[in-house]
Parts: structure tokens; sequence; C-alpha cells
């Protein structure tokens, strides 16, 4: 039966806002007259409207949420009725409802929470997919919710270690814009009355200076500003994707985006193959999930060969990136008989990697982040000073 929000009275005039299950608007009416309420406006929960984009924090708690509740034994149609109440799943308050409706028409809930909530990844999409088939939803609900709760301790700390040179950078940017821009010229003017041709260096920096004044330098300086931020952005949510994992081989760099690739694909095939799904399809999720075109294209031609009867750590030896350690891994699961918890100390083996890495990278980024600044600084003093020095040249001092 369709859902409909509604904004009514009640014969106190209090106003109340909710949804009730009806056949049409009038069905809902009548059914809330008999509540004792006026209904002042009634509207289905269309699938018609913009789908809604799930964070990962949302997300996380949906699941874990959703867990929950199936554990406690409670039907699946009704705990997304009482997720729908829930005001911090922000996207999900209004489209819950229709989900449930649509798993009364027979849709699983895999393919309905892809389709109106398009931030849901595939990975979660084929877990979700093999818990309702295997009838482990409310266990694979909640391994979901623990895995997303790794990733946005990645997104965090990364996000962390970035925001010292950020805020050194802009700090530079502003000074360096105020003494180019509108200090100099006030200088240029005090020298212009002697009659003094400026030096080469300080030419240019007024030069500069001057373009930062005029609207397209300065627009200019504002587009470049902006894709830089984009760019920034890009590389905190996937370094996999900013950084060729094939081609970018630099020292520490490439050692510490190889680790975070290696720690999301050991993670996402353990818990792929602990929820049901088959080791091919398990391996071409997981090599989509790392971020890298590259190696979601290598993994699809892994899990191929794995279809066709190859044996799993021979497979993954064989792809770039991942054939450091963990084929030995794999070859410890499979000889134990524990192939996922293998997987997941592997993943957080590599996990370890990344912040270390990590912590590397930063420890040589601020070093020459102060080194450039200082350099930036070096040739605006000198291009302040050499004009003294060339004017008390000219007064013989």
């Amino acid at each position: 039966m369709p859902t409909f929000r509604f904004h009514a009275y009640t014969a106190e005039g209090k106003a109340v806002r909710g949804r009730r299950e009806g056949l049409n608007t009038k069905d809902v009416r009548e059914k809330l007259l008999k509540e004792g309420m006026y209904a002042r406006d009634v509207t289905a929960v269309s699938s018609g409207g913009k789908s809604k984009k799930f964070s990962t924090q949302s997300r996380s708690m949906f699941y874990r949420e959703l867990g929950a509740l199936l554990k406690a034994g409670l039907p699946l149609d009704r705990s997304l009725e009482i997720l729908s109440e829930h005001p911090e799943l922000g996207a999900g308050d209004d489209i819950l409802p229709l989900i449930r409706d649509l798993l009364h028409e027979g849709q699983a809930l895999s393919v309905s929470l892809q389709r109106h909530f398009p931030g849901i990844r595939d990975d979660e999409v084929a877990v979700l997919a093999a818990g309702e088939a295997a009838g482990r939803l409310a266990f694979v609900a909640e391994e979901l919710a623990d895995f997303l709760d790794e990733e946005s301790k990645v997104g965090d700390q990364l996000r962390n270690a970035l925001v010292y040179p950020a805020v050194i950078s802009v700090l530079a940017i502003v000074v360096l814009g105020v003494l180019v821009g509108y200090l100099l010229p006030v200088y240029e003017k005090l020298l212009g009355g002697l009659n003094q041709s400026m030096p080469g260096l300080t030419r240019v920096i007024l030069g500069m200076g001057a373009a930062i004044r005029h609207p397209a330098g300065l627009l200019l300086m504002l587009g470049i500003l902006i894709f830089i931020i984009i760019t920034a952005r890009r590389a905190m949510q996937n370094p996999q994707s900013f950084f060729p994992v094939k081609r970018f081989r630099f020292p520490v760099v490439g050692f510490t985006v190889c680790s975070l690739a290696r720690a999301r694909f050991a993670r996402t095939l353990a818990l792929l193959m602990e929820g049901g799904v088959g080791i091919p399809e398990a391996v071409r999720v997981a090599g989509r999930a790392t971020g890298s075109v590259y190696l979601s294209k290598a993994c699809m031609d892994a899990a191929e060969e794995i279809s066709q009867g190859r044996r799993v750590a021979e497979t993954i030896g064989s792809v770039p990136v991942l054939q450091d350690d963990l084929p030995g891994w794999i070859r410890a699961g499979e000889a134990s008989g524990d192939l996922v918890g293998m997987l997941r100390h592997a993943s957080q083996s590599h996990q370890r990697a990344w912040g270390r890495g990590l912590t590397r990278l930063l420890s040589l980024v601020e070093p020459l982040l102060i080194i450039s600044v200082g350099v930036l600084i070096l040739l605006v003093a000198l291009a302040i000073l050499l004009p003294m020095l060339k004017v008390n040249q000219s007064l013989g001092f």
C-alpha cells in the first residue's frame, strides 16, 4: 500500500506532520479524520523525485541500526518504518517509506537502496544482495557498518593530516597577496620620484601585483584557487583515483597510496566473502572498491581467470600493486581454512602501513612547505631591498 506524507491539525489546533499508508489521498484524509485530525496537505511519497545522496556516516548509522532491529526479531518492512522516523539519517527520512513500499512489491532491498541513494557503492550492494539471498541480512548490515566506520577513519586521518599544511599555505598566499598587490605599489610611488629604474626582480614582482589588482587577474587567481581546492578534495576523498597507481612510483607517496589500495581490497574481499558472495564476483567488486580504474580493470581480468579454475593466490599474484604480499596472506588463509580472517589481518597490516607512510609523507611536506614560503618571502624582500640599495649607490653611500 502506498505511503503518503501529511500535514494536519488536531481539534485543539495543534499542527501534526507524519506519514500514513492508504489507497489514495482521499483514503488517507478519511483515516486522519477518524483519528480526529483535519488534513491540510496530503502528498504521496513518490519515486519520481530527485534521488538524494546518502553520506558515509548516515549509511553506517543506517546499517548498524537496521542490523540491530533485525536481530531483535523485527521484520524488514517494520525496521525501515522505524528508521524512517530517525532524524539523524538525513536523506533517508523521505525515501525509506518508499523503499518499504517497493519491498512489498517484491523488489530487493539492495536494488531499491542503490536506485534511490546514489552514494551507495557497488561493494555495499553486493554484500546486501548476498545477505538477503543467504538470510543473513542482520549480520552483513552490522559488518557493513563496521566497514564504513573504518573507511571514515581513513578519511578523517587524511583530512586531519592536511589541516596544518593547508593553513600555512592559505596564510602565506594572503600575506604575499597583500605585500605584492598593495604594499609594493606604494613603495613604487615613493621610489618613482627619485628617477631610478627598477631592478628586474622588482619589476616582475610589481607586474604580478598589477595583475592581482586587475579584475581579470583576480578572477584568474580565484579560478586557480578553486581548481586547487577541488583537486585537493578529490585527492582526500579517493587518493587512488587522483594518483594513478600503475604509474605513480615515487618513493614514500607510491608506497602510501598502494598501501591504502591493498588495505581496501583485502577488507572489501573479506567482507564480501563473509557475506556469501562468490570469490570471482568478490574479487571483481573489491577491485572497484580500491578506487583505482587500473586496479578495477586488472581485478576484472583476475576474476575471469578465477572463474575458469585458476587458484586465487596465484591470480592475485599476477595483479600489479596487489602482488607484493597479499598472495602470501591468501595462501595462509587457504591452508588454515580461515581465508576471511587472514584477509582481515592483511587489511589491518596495510592500514598500519598506510598510517606510517602518511606520517613520513607529512614529515617531508611540512619542511618543503616552510622552505617554499621562505623562498617566496625572500623574493619579495629582495624586490623591496634592491631598489633601496640602488638608490644608496647612486647617492654615494
